[in-house]
């Protein structure tokens, strides 16, 4: 496998269109811990790339899908540039935008390695919540909202169906659940009434490498981390990963599949207890996590199923 040299960070400071509120503040926080210079010290060359204001858009609904038309154009940018995008967002809808930009450049449909939570698969005729980043892999799979997603430069219909593995995944109502098992998605499954300690690392382990999920498309939504981490986000639930299991799964994933983006999203710095100092410790996480997960693409490690 050819390691890649030269990263674009695609930052997006946005929650649901609007600028620097609630998880649109953690990308800034991300770069703020001195994630770009350890990645520049660790070799690689480093371009940013900023998703301008919305404001004039009509809504969250009009805002946020300006925000995947433009994510989609830098993405397609940055790999026709020959270098490796980094989305960092506040909303997890993001990663259909990635997979729609890379499906400009290539007529592969990718897998998806995708470290979350929540399933993102509602759409608005099961939707409870109100949350629109809820259905971003209901957009991506022509489910819903087809109108503006088929404004979204290089949409087309994914199908998951033997092409996703979550990781972490737990806080899902029982409809949730069934609707990933009919939608042919596997899960290495948080729990929130566990008996005893879960194996991540090695269910990750056994999933990736039996199963060819390359290339890839890598999703990082911190709230896959257990809330003894810290608080990530307004929607905490137990049973998920550690910080070492999570770094330890990222350090795998170049040597089982050939990854071609990485969003990090999902992240509000603000929300935890202030004592607790809850949004530093989450960004030191993410930022370590992200430094494995490139130090192994580095080391151009030699993929078993590649």
């Amino acid at each position: 496998m050819s390691a890649p040299q030269h990263i674009t960070i695609i930052f997006s400071p946005y929650h649901v269109g609007t600028r620097d509120s609630r998880v649109g503040n953690g990308p800034q926080h991300i770069l703020d811990g001195g994630f770009v210079p350890a990645l520049r010290e660790m070799g690689y060359t480093v371009n940013l790339v900023e998703i301008e204001r919305v404001d004039e858009f009509e809504g969250e609904i009009g805002r946020s899908f300006e925000i995947l038309r433009r994510t989609s154009v830098a993405v397609h940018n940055a790999v026709s540039n020959g270098t490796f995008p980094l989305v960092l967002s506040g909303n997890c809808m993001a990663t259909a935008a990635v997979a729609c930009g890379l499906a400009q450049s290539s007529q592969v449909e990718p897998n998806f390695l995708y470290f979350d939570a929540h399933d993102d698969l509602d759409s608005p005729d099961v939707n409870w919540n109100g949350y629109l980043d809820a259905m971003g892999l209901s957009m991506l799979c022509g489910e819903s909202w087809k109108g503006y997603m088929r404004s979204v430069p290089g949409f087309r219909p994914h199908s998951y169906d033997g092409k996703f593995l979550y990781c972490g995944l737990r806080d899902c109502t029982d409809l949730q659940r069934q609707r990933v098992r009919d939608a042919g998605m596997d899960a290495v499954w948080g729990d929130l009434n566990a008996d005893g300690p879960i194996d991540f690392v090695g269910q990750f382990h056994k999933r990736i490498s039996e199963h060819k999920y390359s290339p890839s498309i890598v999703h990082l939504d911190l709230d896959c981390l257990d809330p003894s981490c810290g608080q990530v986000n307004d929607f905490p639930s137990n049973g998920g990963l550690s910080a070492e299991q999570l770094k330890q799964c990222f350090e795998m994933i170049p040597e089982y599949s050939k990854p071609e983006a990485l969003t990090i999203c999902s992240f509000d710095p603000d929300c935890g207890d202030p004592e607790k100092n809850d949004g530093d410790k989450i960004a030191v996480i993410a930022i370590n996590t992200a430094l494995a997960f490139f130090r192994a693409l580095k080391e151009g490690i030699v993929e078993r199923s590649y």
